[in-house]
């Protein structure tokens, strides 16, 4: 039932804070039948500055304010225009809460009004897209924009994307239809879906992908170097492929250590080509009948491989070769869980999740994969909670008994990955494989890890176990959620009992089960409370601990322990008697899935409270809050367990990175990976090699050292930092990074550099302030004579070609954090062997950390660029050359500001 009447809303303000930011611009757009028919666009004065960010995303400056009226003057104007009919906006949540908040500071009320969010309708109507934008959407639909990011065309936008979305709908089939409008009983869709008679009441989805098994071949395999060479077999399928000696060689060598077996360690520089020279080898071996195994640290360059680089090259290997992508099993959907989560929504699904359920609707049938990352519409990240209520995983598995079986996406997967002889995973799979005793992968013969300089921190987080307090809340919340007692896992079986006339006993137990499940949540928020009052009394160690929870800080985690036993103990108690009943296998099956869970969490918070367990480090995380406070422990030495469980018996595995060798030795790398154990077979010790770039990088990179400033570890650095930066920045004529270190000194260049970039009519961008690191490195990208402040992912996390970047300024040698609990304990261990911690520790991690982000300057053969360093300790410490060595110490030195702006071109 589209409503015939509505209102497309648009609101640009001064930021993202309901109380303390302002509206500065409201457009109203009034449609009937999909219609624009009148319009009203109002400019409001705030009682604050904009923010340069604000003023260039969407083009309002300070002028444009100065005679506009405030919002007091104009809210009887805009409150007639909206009158009874419903408001339509994208992410409608922010408009819609910011302008009540707003008509509510002057008396008005617009609560009647039902709001329509075209945001939760695109991602219903279009789930095949990269993303849900605004921007994106009408680019992708053909909608006529005059400009982005204005009230009024954002508006306009938005009011044709709502009728386009609901028509797309329309010609969803009758199942879709039919439960869509049965999800939006009770909420503001109420009244949008229509109800229709399905033809067909279970689910059926399609047959999963399938992977043909690869055909053997007496044939003779090429060997690398025909790939390789001029006019050879990559050329063929690759257009305008130029030979490389170095590719050639790094082919070569990965061919030759899955020939005969062993580790390699081999660095590559950018622009090599390393990507195609272990892809060429490994699907040789593959081809042999050997399974490889190809692990990377990111979904983008996983992606980039299964989709892109792999696809390029398969025809030369014909049908020799099966590739597979895998993933974690809970990546995959389990049907039969979100068949009862279907067909039971008033029970097991709370209001908040209904929409993002309902966008899971249209694509369930007709997924191959079963993949959650595949729709974009539902966004697995966003959803982590919900999505885990019908996630595929051993614990609630009930195999070949569930009707789901043929068609299961997580035993498709697993089935598909033993077939085939080439597999895709990430790092995170792998370790967590690792850690299991490998019950996760297939056996496989050869792996080559990509962006191997990840995974000793990687190893370090894996191979340890966490605790928090939601983490403990989502188990409970699908039993019994806690702000709906009448939703969840125990309210479906409490009505499935009931309608089977079940025992009362077992009625009993249930209510017994929802007490002991809320009283469960409630002990372990006890805890934390005590846990952080009793924390700040005692002297505070990076909050670290080693004797224990109780012995060290008198909160005791027994309660917590003897509830989470209590609710395992009654889940399995009943589910033992459910089992009896053909009818509750299924509920019966999802209890016990919960009590494990339980259970693991009960192991892991045993573990981390009792503490004293050599080699490994204990802490705690914000434990001033109970919400937000993490108990983890950590394994020091995580390379024990690849020396101990992996390297013993696999046949070749290669690391390749472009940073992970320091000043020329890879011995650190390999210490911390477990390669140095004496336990290793020598045929283990690994062959190491280090490939330049494909061109001289720093004869395209200048390196300015400002030694001017106070030593970046006293209280004057900051202070001078502001005022320098602002003194270069706003003069800039080039797009400038700046990496910090800190949150806290980033956020204080920004309030110094603020004024400045508004003056200027400059873009200041800052992470966390002006959003996440995709929109941001999106919208530098975009811009001239920008500034990017980030911090922590940006060393390594973003990738910002053609001359999109070509001022990288540090202002601090990124040391690790001598607070950091990992690091602390490490430099202890040093410290009991008289070891120098800082000449074996705290360089190694801030040369390796340099590397990255020196390497954002530099991508590709094209870019030119400037690095500027404000750490006075480069020139002035002897261990300043261990980084200089880094650029082959050319560098230039500015003594003072005149200097500096000199040699900056300003």
């Amino acid at each position: 039932m589209k409503p015939n009447v509505y209102i497309a809303l648009d609101l640009e303000t001064t930021g993202l804070d309901f109380e303390n930011d302002e509206i500065i611009e409201v457009a109203l757009e009034r449609f009937e039948n999909g219609e624009p028919v009148e319009s009203k666009d109002f400019l409001i004065k705030p009682k604050q500055t904009l923010r340069p960010f604000i003023a260039s995303l969407t083009g309002i400056s300070d002028a444009d304010l100065k005679d506009a009226p405030d919002f007091a003057s104009v809210a009887g104007q805009i409150r007639q225009f909206i009158g009874d009919y419903p408001l339509v906006a994208h992410n409608a949540q922010f408009d819609s809460k910011f302008l009540k908040n707003t008509f509510g500071k002057v008396g008005v009320s617009i609560d009647s009004n039902p709001v329509l969010d075209t945001l939760i309708l695109s991602r219903i109507a279009y789930r095949r897209i990269p993303n849900h934008k605004l921007e994106t959407l009408v680019k992708y639909l053909n909608i006529p924009r005059e400009r982005a990011h204005r009230a009024l065309p954002d508006a306009d936008a938005c009011g044709k994307l709502f009728w386009m979305a609901l028509l797309e709908i329309e010609k969803m089939d009758s199942f879709v239809r039919h439960h869509l409008a049965r999800l939006a009983k009770g909420t503001s869709w109420e009244s949008i879906f229509d109800d229709c008679v399905p033809d067909h009441e279970k689910l059926t989805p399609l047959e999963p992908e399938t992977v043909t098994s690869p055909l053997s071949s007496k044939e003779r395999l090429p060997r690398v170097s025909e790939f390789f060479e001029k006019g050879g077999k990559l050329s063929q399928v690759i257009e305008n492929y130029s030979p490389r000696s170095s590719q050639l060689d790094y082919a070569e060598i990965v061919e030759r250590n899955m020939h005969k077996g062993g580790l390699s360690i081999l660095e590559a520089g950018t622009g090599m080509g390393k990507t195609l020279a272990y892809l060429v080898p490994a699907a040789l071996k593959a081809a042999t009948g050997e399974r490889v195994v190809i692990s990377t640290a990111t979904r983008t360059l996983e992606e980039q491989l299964c989709q892109h680089d792999y696809p390029a090259i398969a025809p030369l290997f014909g049908n020799r070769v099966s590739p597979v992508v895998l993933k974690g099993r809970g990546n995959y959907i389990c049907l039969r869980k979100f068949e009862e989560h279907l067909m039971s929504p008033d029970v097991l699904l709370a209001p908040d999740e209904r929409e993002s359920f309902m966008t899971l609707l249209p694509w369930i049938e007709h997924t191959k994969t079963g993949d959650g990352n595949e729709n974009t519409g539902f966004n697995l990240s966003r959803n982590r909670l919900l999505w885990s209520k019908f996630s595929s995983d051993a614990s609630t598995c009930l195999g070949e008994k569930c009707p789901f079986y043929d068609k299961c996406f997580g035993l498709n997967a697993r089935r598909q990955a033993a077939k085939a002889n080439l597999l895709f995973i990430n790092h995170s799979l792998f370790l967590s494989d690792l850690a299991l005793d490998f019950a996760l992968l297939p056996t496989y013969d050869h792996i080559v890890f990509d962006e191997a300089h990840r995974l000793p921190t990687m190893s370090h987080m894996t191979f340890g176990k966490m605790v928090r307090f939601f983490r403990l809340r989502n188990i409970t919340k699908i039993l019994v959620h806690p702000k709906a007692q009448d939703k969840g896992l125990v309210a479906e079986l409490e009505t499935l009992l009931s309608k089977a006339n079940a025992e009362a006993s077992l009625l009993d137990a249930c209510a017994k089960l929802r007490e002991a499940t809320v009283e469960c949540e409630k002990a372990l928020h006890r805890f934390f409370l005590k846990l952080g009052k009793k924390v700040f009394k005692h002297k505070p160690d990076g909050f670290r601990f080693a004797k224990g929870i109780l012995a060290e800080y008198d909160t005791d985690p027994r309660p917590v322990l003897d509830s989470c036993n209590t609710v395992k103990a009654i889940s399995e108690d009943i589910s033992s008697k459910l089992r009896e009943n053909s009818a509750f296998v299924l509920v019966a099956r999802n209890l016990e899935g919960a009590a494990m869970d339980i259970g693991r969490f009960a192991e892991d918070f045993g573990f981390i409270t009792q503490a004293g367990k050599e080699d490994w480090v204990f802490y705690m995380e914000e434990p001033g809050n109970p919400h937000t406070a993490i108990l983890r422990a950590i394994p020091l030495y995580p390379g024990n367990n690849w020396s101990e469980k992996f390297y013993p018996w696999i046949k070749s595995a290669t690391f390749t990175s472009a940073t992970l060798s320091l000043q020329g030795s890879f011995d650190y790398y390999e210490q911390r990976m477990g390669m140095h154990s004496p336990s290793l077979a020598k045929t283990k010790t690994p062959f190491v090699r280090t490939y330049p770039s494909a061109f001289d990088v720093n004869a395209k990179r200048r390196v300015i050292i400002a030694d001017f400033l106070p030593k970046p570890n006293t209280s004057d650095f900051q202070k001078a930092l502001d005022v320098t930066l602002a003194e270069i920045l706003p003069e800039n004529k080039k797009n400038a990074l700046v990496l910090f270190t800190s949150i806290v000194s980033m956020n204080k260049v920004h309030d110094a550099l603020a004024p400045c970039f508004a003056e200027k009519n400059k873009l200041l961008l800052c992470q966390n302030l002006d959003g996440g690191m995709d929109s941001l490195v999106e919208m530098f990208r975009k811009k001239r004579e920008a500034c990017l402040l980030g911090c922590q992912v940006f060393w390594e996390g973003i990738d910002l070609p053609d001359n999109a970047l070509e001022l990288l300024v540090i202002p601090k040698l990124p040391f690790p954090n001598p607070s950091d609990p990992l690091i602390a304990s490490l430099a202890d261990k040093m410290k009991e062997r008289n070891e120098n911690s800082f000449k074996n520790l705290y360089i190694p991690e801030a040369l390796l950390e340099l590397r990255q982000g020196l390497g954002r300057l530099i991508r590709s053969e094209s870019d030119t660029g400037t690095a500027l360093f404000f750490d006075n300790r480069l020139v002035h410490e002897a261990y300043g050359k261990s980084f200089t060595r880094l650029w082959d110490a050319k560098h230039e030195v500015a003594h003072n500001l005149e200097e500096l702006k000199s040699l900056l071109g300003l």
